[in-house]
């Protein structure tokens, strides 16, 4: 008889998408979209030379990125990142088994896509590891209309926002905050961090997030550590 913990882990190797497989995934939504690379840069906001390239697999775009991208082609995030699980989608839920997130590495970052089999969803829950190390381009911070939840699992993050701010949370906390504010995930323990990241995405054409619309100062009730 199987342990709950074999049951619970279910069965087959974990699912990893790479970038060859992604960027295949985006040429062909494009493709049956009817738009050109520069129509999906133009409307996307990515640029030309990024979206080439991650067509073709040889660079590893952002969580960012791809929501822009998905947008621009008016897709659920989950067509592009959507691989079959055994579960599936069961009536009015969707059950993730431990080796069952759909796995994607970009630069220090690993994501896990939880929930793909649910179609247009309002939230996008992922497991995210974030290795040590610093961002390839510091002034490029990660941005996106909508709100973010994260939580540690373990090991400690430290949130850095453009705005100057930063906060550093230890395993068990966590921090709910505008993703319109340019942000960094930096490692600030000797292994990777481990997180849970909850996003809600305003995909409205107004073009403007809460971060353009209000002054934005994280609350001085949250102390530094």
């Amino acid at each position: 008889m199987s342990s709950a913990a074999e049951q619970h882990r279910g069965p087959g190797p974990v699912p990893t998408l790479t970038k060859v497989e992604l960027g295949e995934k985006i040429r062909a939504a494009r493709k049956a979209s009817g738009v050109t690379l520069l129509q999906l840069a133009e409307r996307s906001g990515v640029s030309l030379a990024s979206l080439s390239k991650a067509e073709r697999g040889l660079i590893a775009l952002s969580y960012e990125k791809f929501l822009a991208v998905s947008q621009a082609l008016q897709l659920d995030l989950t067509d592009l990142f959507h691989k079959p699980s055994s579960s599936g989608l069961q009536g009015r839920m969707v059950v993730d088994r431990v080796n069952e997130a759909v796995i994607y590495k970009a630069n220090r970052y690993l994501y896990g896509m939880l929930a793909t089999e649910w179609p247009q969803k309002k939230m996008t829950p992922m497991y995210g590891k974030v290795e040590p190390g610093k961002p390839a381009n510091a002034a490029d911070f990660s941005k996106h209309a909508g709100e973010e939840f994260i939580f540690v699992i373990s090991g400690t993050l430290t949130m850095q926002f453009e705005n100057g701010e930063s906060r550093t949370l230890h395993a068990h906390d966590s921090i709910y905050f505008d993703s319109g504010l340019g942000h960094h995930y930096l490692c600030a323990s000797e292994e990777a961090v481990e997180i849970l990241v909850v996003c809600v995405n305003d995909s409205g054409d107004t073009g403007t997030t809460l971060a353009e619309t209000r002054p934005w100062t994280l609350s001085n009730k949250s102390p530094n550590s």
